[in-house]
């Protein structure tokens, strides 16, 4: 490419469309106009131009269109939608912030094309969506990224998968700030059948902070919350409590604090649970100490 490669990109690209329009007339070479297409994005990418990259694969990818190509077309769709991604990124690293968020919007706009062109319960499907939204969390776009996880979570069939896919929301939503929805997310995924040991004990934790910041009604709280705050209390074995007896203590001292407002004690037992709890879970605690104060 030439020095000027913004100039070079549109003149090439211009090339190939032009070399199209002339064939009209007659039946166009789809097949050469993908490779060409094919091969400016590749000279792009090497020339460390990724927004130009993802143009010049969404040509491929009308062109794989044109001609029913439709699994060439999901292909490209999705190239282009990580060099796009990848030109957002950039600008991030760089601390410059588009108000038009034109890379971003291009790179969410390409994966749902992909996506489209896969059975709604195909894993490719899921994959995709799960890859955009690992993504906008990447760039902190928290709560665009929850909403196709959710879409992501609905495409899931297989068990141990989709509660993978629920802790990834349940934490993305405390993130949010968005407790009440991360209380329910907590309580569908200690009802799931066949939940590991390690994962339910993570988000028995969650649930009984998110319980005490959210403060459900007691007739809205489900039968399972119900039972894990009162064998908590009382101390009774169970195995949907698969807790150590440190933090099963630190937890019952943490309700007694925060239901009697005594906000010194629960600063205290604060310092000392935080060995025993996820990142999310601190937050709660803080957020827990914060609104007390408030």
């Amino acid at each position: 490419m030439s020095t000027d490669l913004s100039a070079s990109f549109n003149e090439q690209y211009m090339n190939i469309n032009t070399k199209m329009k002339k064939r009209f007339m007659r039946k166009p070479n789809i097949s050469e106009a993908t490779n060409e297409f094919l091969a400016l994005a590749i000279q792009c990418e090497h020339s460390d131009q990724p927004a130009f990259a993802g143009h010049a694969y969404v040509g491929a990818a009308k062109c794989e269109a044109s001609v029913g190509h439709f699994l060439g077309e999901a292909e490209h769709f999705l190239s282009a939608a990580r060099q796009f991604m990848k030109a957002e990124k950039k600008l991030k690293s760089l601390k410059f912030y588009s108000a038009d968020r034109e890379n971003l919007e291009a790179a969410t706009g390409c994966y749902i094309q992909a996506l489209n062109k896969y059975p709604e319960k195909s894993p490719i499907r899921t994959s995709i969506l799960m890859e955009l939204a690992s993504d906008l969390i990447e760039l902190n776009h928290k709560l665009e990224a929850s909403s196709y996880y959710e879409q992501a979570i609905d495409t899931v069939t297989e068990s141990n998968m989709k509660t993978i896919c629920l802790r990834n929301l349940l934490n993305l939503r405390i993130d949010c700030g968005k407790y009440d929805i991360a209380l329910e997310i907590a309580n569908k995924i200690a009802e799931s059948p066949n939940i590991q040991e390690d994962i339910l004990a993570e988000v028995q934790v969650s649930r009984i902070l998110l319980t005490l910041l959210v403060k459900p009604p007691e007739d809205s709280k489900p039968a399972s919350l119900k039972q894990l705050l009162i064998d908590l209390m009382n101390d009774n074995e169970s195995d949907a409590i698969p807790l150590n007896t440190d933090l099963r203590l630190k937890l019952q001292s943490i309700m007694i604090s925060h239901t009697t407002g005594d906000i010194q004690s629960l600063i205290s037992v604060t310092a000392d649970t935080k060995q025993f709890l996820t990142l999310q879970q601190v937050e709660l605690l803080y957020k827990l100490i914060s609104d007390e104060r408030g």
